[in-house]
């Protein structure tokens, strides 16, 4: 069935392969046979990794779901396993079942057809990682020459102050160490961006990728007012390694990058606009954490690197800030 929609398949597993991408006449750049790959297991799949292709890709994945959706079938796999339409095989080899998606989507609210979605946005980042790694692959030095702005050998001061100006200038900011909430004394913490720009970066040195409510004095979601990044880091990932993840959110998946910091440790991270909706933020974290990066820093009161301040000798800095 998924032959019959993008014509011959090279099977990597029993469930995935790389195939000829239904809108191949649509790229605008080189193609490569790892391009685009099929997936028949959980929500079935055709993903190809150029974007101008996207609304053939995805009326062709309607046909596919459709029609794979219609029957019940199964694929007898090594070692009796069987798996059924519905099931997603996990990189481990194991069935993951029908009926567990569906028990995993009551327990967290959510609708069965969008879990069974998020195990398949997981399952194939696994699969295609070395793909995008190797696709995308954007080095430490090469983000540093990269950079529309070349930032990285300001001050700290001037580091610190250009960074204010990702924000609207009404947008009241966090700066402080970790425990610098929670407690009354703590608003000081808390303050309009015109503030910060007279104080400098003498606060702290982790700030948030969101904006909080005039008053507060607490870091936590339900103080949050708008305007709002997502950040991403990697724990795992070297810093020769993680801007492939990077790349991969700003050219393929189209998310803007406003800047990559440097915390002075052994990671990276990276400022991106958020996802739209709750719908594709999930999709979105799914699909990242598979790839190693961090599931904390998505919380958006979560405390991340703020460039300017110093750490243990070594400065915080922007690498990376767009025009």
């Amino acid at each position: 069935m998924a032959a019959s929609i993008v014509g011959a398949v090279d099977w990597q597993t029993e469930v995935s392969g790389f195939c000829r991408c239904p809108g191949e006449a649509l790229h605008t750049q080189q193609n490569g046979k790892k391009d685009c790959r099929v997936s028949v297991d959980g929500a079935p799949t055709i993903y190809c990794f150029h974007a101008s292709c996207s609304p053939v890709v995805a009326e062709a994945n309607r046909r596919l779901r459709r029609e794979l959706g219609d029957w019940s079938w199964e694929i007898a796999l090594p070692g009796g396993r069987v798996l059924r339409n519905g099931d997603v095989l996990q990189a481990s080899g194991e069935v993951l079942p029908r009926e567990a998606v569906q028990a995993r989507a009551r327990a967290e609210g959510r609708d069965g057809g969008e879990q069974v979605i998020l195990e398949t946005v997981r399952v194939m980042a696994e699969r295609f990682a070395p793909e995008m790694f190797e696709r995308f692959h954007w080095p430490f030095a090469q983000i540093v020459a990269d950079s529309p702005l070349q930032v990285s050998e300001r001050d700290a001061e001037d580091q610190f102050r250009t960074w204010l100006k990702l924000w609207p200038a009404h947008c009241h900011v966090w700066i402080g160490d970790v425990f610098s909430s929670g407690k009354p004394e703590h608003r000081t913490h808390f303050r309009p961006i015109a503030d910060w720009y007279q104080i400098g970066p003498c606060m702290g040195n982790f700030t948030c990728g969101s904006a909080f409510k005039p008053g507060s004095f607490r870091r936590c979601n339900e103080n949050l007012n708008g305007q709002r990044f997502l950040v991403i880091e990697s724990d795992t990932l070297a810093k020769d390694e993680v801007g492939a993840v990077f790349a991969y959110l700003n050219r393929r998946l189209r998310y803007r990058l406003h800047c990559i910091i440097d915390t002075a440790g052994k990671s990276l991270h990276a400022w991106f606009d958020a996802p739209r909706n709750r719908t594709m933020e999930a999709r979105l974290k799914a699909g990242l954490t598979a790839f190693g990066c961090d599931p904390k820093v998505f919380t958006y009161s979560q405390p991340v690197r703020v460039p300017g301040a110093w750490r243990d000798g070594k400065l915080q800095r922007l690498v990376w800030l767009k025009e």
